[in-house]
């Protein structure tokens, strides 16, 4: 009895919301997210989303790779990813390392057939986040290590089969080696087995998962896809599943997918193949990854004029823009992906610098914090859009943390949708408080110079400059 009231005590722990990020979990959070026909529905009733992807939840500089090695998000991060999800509208995030990492020693399998118990923690851990956020999951089966370019790859290596440049697009050997594909479907039997540490529940029987994406991008073969559903689907009968639109007819494929990238040349004119195709098997089409940035649409109006198109398309149950980082812990936001200090090169390679957003806008080689500014908050609008509703007044930031006053200089963690803060100060940690600057610093600042001995207190401010609650106060002592 003691056991369980413990574990139900520490469970109840980490579902609490902080203070000032209230809950929105859907009615139906207990609900599988289900097809019928053309359409996603919740509840019986339609379900459609604006999302965002996030990919890392899982593991951080798995894919794009981090020069500093791949390593676990914590649990602040996740929060505030997830958090600013929220603040963005956003129903359904979609996260590839949620369900594939493979090759390194923090992934969910380092080596062939050896699997890691604490690759799940944040993984674990993103479920009941996203659910205390009212947000589905979508993770990927077969993504991208960027370091071998591609799970794919990772998989071919373990068995010895060389492929020269393999990527998610040249890996021949990996759709019809028997040997390998019975390696993927171990894979999947881990995964959808697990069972959630914090939550007791296996992923296959855990409705905060939308669906399973089986290839990022979802172009595999369909000898190969209709292989890999049969296997998953003698695991896991309730959950979607994600492919192509060319593998709508094959039995227990759910879903077509796309990507949306002009940057790529692949804008949405160059889809309507793929739509006609899955209208025809009766399945709902989702663009799981566009792009919101300059380089793929060079101005608002043209951004906002494929949203809009998106949104009135019937046959579209969803969309989600590429991709979502988040403060780090500490101060400050996480690092660009993928980054590039050549200018040039910025706006044209696989870089973070064009394609990475950060809520509430940061200036990147390609992007000025403005503009990404004002196409998150586009972004926000299609977002309530895609369910109906009209976008609420931006949520009140939570409470901030104060991480370091190291030579009396303050530095915080991030608040979720804050636009900028305000630094109070007092003689004690009871006050009175005065203001020592009014929403004069910024997470891209390098924190705020306390020049007089005291007590400080940082205060968050939303886009519409509504105050959150203060940061317990800390004191700064004599230089």
């Amino acid at each position: 009895m003691l056991v369980r009231v413990l574990t139900a005590l520490a469970l109840a722990a980490v579902l609490a919301v902080p203070a000032g990020a209230p809950a929105q979990t859907q009615p139906s959070a207990g609900a599988f997210v289900r097809r019928s026909g053309s359409h996603l529905t919740l509840g019986g009733r339609v379900f459609r989303f604006g999302g965002a992807n996030v990919e890392w939840l899982g593991l951080i500089g798995y894919g794009p790779a981090d020069p500093a090695g791949p390593r676990y998000p914590n649990h602040y991060e996740i929060n505030d990813a997830l958090a600013t999800a929220r603040e963005l509208g956003a129903r359904v995030v979609r996260s590839q390392t949620m369900g594939d990492s493979v090759g390194c020693f923090v992934c969910i399998e380092p080596e062939l057939g050896k699997f890691n118990a604490a690759a799940f923690e944040p993984i674990d851990y993103a479920i009941v986040s996203a659910r205390r956020n009212g947000i589905r999951l979508i993770p990927t089966i077969v993504g991208d290590d960027a370091s071998a370019g591609g799970s794919g790859c990772v998989y071919l290596r373990w068995r010895n089969i060389a492929v020269p440049d393999c990527s998610l697009v040249n890996m021949a050997p990996f759709w019809t080696d028997g040997t390998v594909r019975a390696d993927v479907e171990q894979h999947i039997d881990v995964v959808l087995n697990h069972v959630n540490r914090y939550t007791g529940v296996a992923y296959k029987n855990e409705p905060t998962i939308l669906g399973w994406d089986l290839l990022n991008g979802g172009g595999s073969p369909r000898p190969w896809t209709r292989a890999i559903v049969q296997h998953l689907r003698r695991v896991d009968s309730r959950h979607l599943v994600f492919s192509s639109a060319w593998n709508a007819t094959l039995p227990g494929v759910d879903v077509c997918v796309t990507f949306l990238y002009p940057h790529w040349q692949q804008p949405l004119s160059s889809r309507q193949n793929e739509l006609q195709a899955c209208k025809s098997a009766r399945k709902p089409f989702v663009a799981y990854e566009y792009g919101w940035d300059r380089t793929n649409y060079p101005t608002l109006g043209s951004f906002r004029r494929l949203l809009r198109t998106l949104a009135k398309n019937p046959g579209i149950a969803g969309d989600a823009f590429w991709a979502l980082q988040a403060h780090q812990r500490g101060h400050g936001w996480m690092p660009i992906p993928a980054d590039t200090t050549d200018r040039a090169a910025a706006a044209r390679i696989e870089t973070g610098q064009w394609w990475a957003l950060y809520y509430t806008g940061i200036r990147t080689l390609v992007n000025t914090a403005k503009d990404m500014a004002a196409r998150a908050q586009v972004i926000r609008t299609h977002n309530y859009v895609m369910t109906g509703r009209r976008p609420p007044p931006h949520a009140v930031p939570p409470r901030p943390t104060i991480t370091s006053v190291a030579g009396g200089r303050l530095y915080w963690q991030g608040s979720a949708g804050a636009k900028n803060y305000s630094v109070e100060r007092a003689p004690s940690a009871r006050g009175p408080w005065g203001t020592a600057c009014v929403r004069c610093v910024t997470d891209a600042s390098d924190g705020f110079a306390a020049t007089s001995t005291g007590w400080y207190r940082v205060v968050p401010y939303n886009l519409d400059n509504k105050p959150g609650p203060p940061s317990r106060p800390v004191g700064v002592p004599v230089p």
